[in-house]
């Protein structure tokens, strides 16, 4: 990992913060960065998603400059983007947009998460709240990594999010990146409706019981006119059968064939 020097870091306004970790807009050297402040005991599986987002390198993707390490607290100096959280602006701020938009961030997101299956990792935690915006809200970049796994490893049951998780992944049975690709269906359907995935529902044991009975979000809860065709690749992509979920470089077919080039910029 590139080890940076703390004192070239000039920390600025705190722009989220959760139960063990804040992140802030900050200079390093010369160059705008976030640094996410974590506390190194309270998290394990920060430091192994640490270690995988070293190695991505992709334009939808955030990039990790580095790690600063002042015990008991690690810092991560990443990419910084200034387009805010996508879980932001897809439930509490009120710009609008269109279909194309969606199908784009959505092409986006598969670009990153295809990416990620390519280098034989699993995302484990695809949803809105891991996904930043930027460049006017034209451009996506996928940024939480505490969940990321190598395929080739053992891994842990109920993890994640339970309105995003497979439901193989609630069952303690062995998964595959096809999980990946489950999330990625709920969080479409999040964009094309801009409502929370199964909100009635009061906590994640309920979620959990009604996804494994066969329940998904409404189609008719879609506020654009959808093609069939993405309407098709949801239902696909959200099957209970991992088996049967499209892979993520059928998803980026499937949504290239209906992108349009305009101004997408908000």
């Amino acid at each position: 990992m590139n080890a940076i020097n703390f004192d070239d870091i000039i920390l600025g306004d705190e722009i989220s913060k959760g139960s063990f970790m804040q992140v802030y807009k900050a200079k390093w050297l010369t160059k705008d960065v976030a640094v996410k402040k974590v506390y190194i005991n309270s998290n394990n599986s920060m430091q192994r998603g640490t270690k995988q987002l070293f190695r991505a390198n992709h334009e939808n993707i955030i990039f990790l400059h580095g790690t600063s390490i002042q015990f008991p607290t690690v810092y991560l100096v990443m990419e910084y983007v200034d387009g805010g959280s996508f879980y932001n602006f897809l439930h509490i701020e009120q710009t609008k947009y269109e279909l194309e938009h969606v199908i784009n961030w959505a092409l986006q997101i598969a670009k990153g998460i295809g990416y990620l299956h390519d280098q034989a990792m699993v995302h484990r935690d695809i949803r809105p709240f891991s996904i930043l915006l930027c460049d006017k809200h034209r451009c996506v970049k996928i940024y939480e990594f505490s969940c990321v796994r190598d395929l080739d490893t053992t891994m842990s049951s109920n993890v994640g999010d339970a309105a995003h998780m497979a439901p193989e992944v609630f069952n303690n049975v062995k998964y595959t990146e096809k999980c990946d690709v489950y999330s990625f269906a709920i969080t479409l359907w999040e964009m094309l409706s801009r409502k929370k995935p199964f909100e009635k529902y009061c906590n994640n044991l309920t979620i959990c019981r009604k996804v494994e009975t066969g329940e998904r979000p409404s189609l008719d809860e879609l506020q654009f006119h959808c093609p069939d065709k993405i309407q098709e690749l949801m239902t696909d992509c959200w099957s209970p059968d991992p088996d049967k979920r499209s892979s993520m470089k059928d998803i980026i077919d499937v949504l290239n064939d209906h992108q349009k080039v305009v101004d997408l910029s908000l």
